[in-house]
């Protein structure tokens, strides 16, 4: 639990530092190919992942965001389009997007037959 908050605010304060953190540095449909950035995260059943732009973040606090998300985390329709109200209902200054995450349940990542071979011998 630890690790991933640490993990989680390290990513807050790198976002928060960016010199250039309205550019666009990458878009779908613009090139033949996309180099795409991926994360690993620990995460447990009952975590929340809030995919969004600097639109929410800019406006909205971290706590409103949290109080939103378990005030109306039974609807998650509801909860992003609280939050896109919220920045909007701040200023709305950007352009808001949201995107929200609920684990459910854990489950194994699939292994392909090279994992699974090499799992014989360790």
């Amino acid at each position: 639990m630890i690790e991933r908050a640490r993990v989680e605010r390290c990513l807050a304060e790198e976002a928060q530092r960016a010199t250039n953190k309205n550019y666009v540095t990458r878009a779908l449909g613009v090139e033949a190919t996309v180099d795409v950035e991926v994360h690993e995260l620990p995460v447990e059943p009952g975590d929340w992942l809030v995919l969004c732009s600097d639109g929410l973040t800019d406006m909205v606090e971290d706590e409103d965001i949290h109080l939103t998300i378990s005030t109306f985390g039974v609807n998650l329709d509801t909860v992003s389009k609280q939050l896109v109200q919220l920045a909007n209902d701040n200023g709305g200054r950007d352009n808001i997007s949201v995107m929200l995450i609920q684990v459910l349940d854990l489950f194994p990542a699939r292994k392909g037959i090279l994992d699974r071979i090499l799992a014989w011998f360790g």
